[in-house]
């Protein structure tokens, strides 16, 4: 095996290991992304010792050769590469640690890559490597009214890690650092972005306080022993048309406020919002207690 040419194993019965880890409800900053980089790049050095190491020398070259060869594809094909890509499509592109430290990184960021698929790749043809990994972080927001998506699904977010590797070791130790070391700042807020939330929410509280809230203020305002009483239907229909309507923007509202994924550099004035949704929840409870305890 040559020292500036890696191999790989394409035998159709290895055995391998592979999994998509959902990275969604977390808060980041570029720091803790530098810690994880640092911590899977360690992993890729005893990777590279191992591999490396194994390389048997060519007779057409002397010892010195081979050992700086070595030295050559252990620095270069063993690297993490990161690309940092902002709203804008600008990219910063590196294959150190300092690159989450350049003041020259696109503001706001819209997606973290990191992979040790890429450095490795020109010293092996084009192929992968046996163990290796994926990472997508996206900090999109949805729109506060989305047309285009279920309501029932998830929120659209296609951040994750894929991992895929020959070696248990690996395949387990790089899993840790993404679920202990990445995903330790997740949210609580992270479970109105799952399946379903929608219908739990509009089941459970919109519906039932729509209802309420409607039959309540028509006996109110409209009896049926009155002279608009001919109306009660149309009101009826009216309201609860109304309140839903505006459970789906507040809902959209909420997404927006609170995205699936958060970069603290990215500065999205995102608290502001929180509050302000926050006091429209309180309203709301406030609004809905009164009228059942009759205040």
């Amino acid at each position: 095996m040559s020292a500036t040419q890696l191999q790989t194993n394409d035998e159709a019965d290895v055995q391998f290991y592979e999994i998509d880890i959902p990275v969604r409800g977390c808060q980041f900053n570029l720091k803790l992304f530098k810690n994880v980089y640092r911590e899977l790049q360690k992993i890729s050095r005893k990777e590279a010792d191992r591999i490396v190491d194994a390389f048997i020398q060519p007779p057409d070259k002397t010892l010195e050769q081979f050992e700086a060869d070595k030295r050559h594809v252990k620095d270069r094909a063993f690297r993490l590469t990161v690309s940092v890509v902002g709203v804008d499509g600008q990219t910063s592109y590196g294959d150190t640690e300092k690159i989450f430290d350049l003041d020259t990184l696109p503001k706001p960021i819209d997606t973290i890559f990191i992979t040790n698929e890429n450095a490795f790749k020109p010293y092996a043809s084009g192929q992968s490597p046996s163990n290796y990994f994926r990472l997508w972080v996206h900090f999109s927001k949805p729109p506060l009214i989305d047309g285009a998506s279920l309501l029932s699904e998830p929120t659209p977010n296609a951040s994750k890690t894929y991992i895929r590797a020959d070696d248990i070791t690996y395949f387990r130790a790089v899993q840790t650092i993404i679920n202990k070391g990445l995903m330790k700042n997740r949210q609580w807020y992270y479970l109105i972005h799952g399946r379903a939330v929608y219908d739990v929410g509009f089941w459970l509280f919109a519906l039932p306080y729509a209802l309420y809230l409607i039959t309540s203020k028509l006996d109110t305002y409209v009896p049926a022993d009155g002279p608009y009483s001919s109306y009660r239907v149309a009101g009826f229909i009216y309201g609860i048309g109304i309140i839903l309507v505006s459970y789906r923007v507040l809902m959209g509202y909420f997404k927006w406020a609170f995205p699936v994924n958060i970069l603290e550099e990215n500065n999205d004035q995102s608290l502001t919002h929180r509050i302000i949704f926050g006091g429209i929840i309180l309203g709301v409870l406030g609004n809905a207690l009164s009228s059942l305890l009759g205040f």
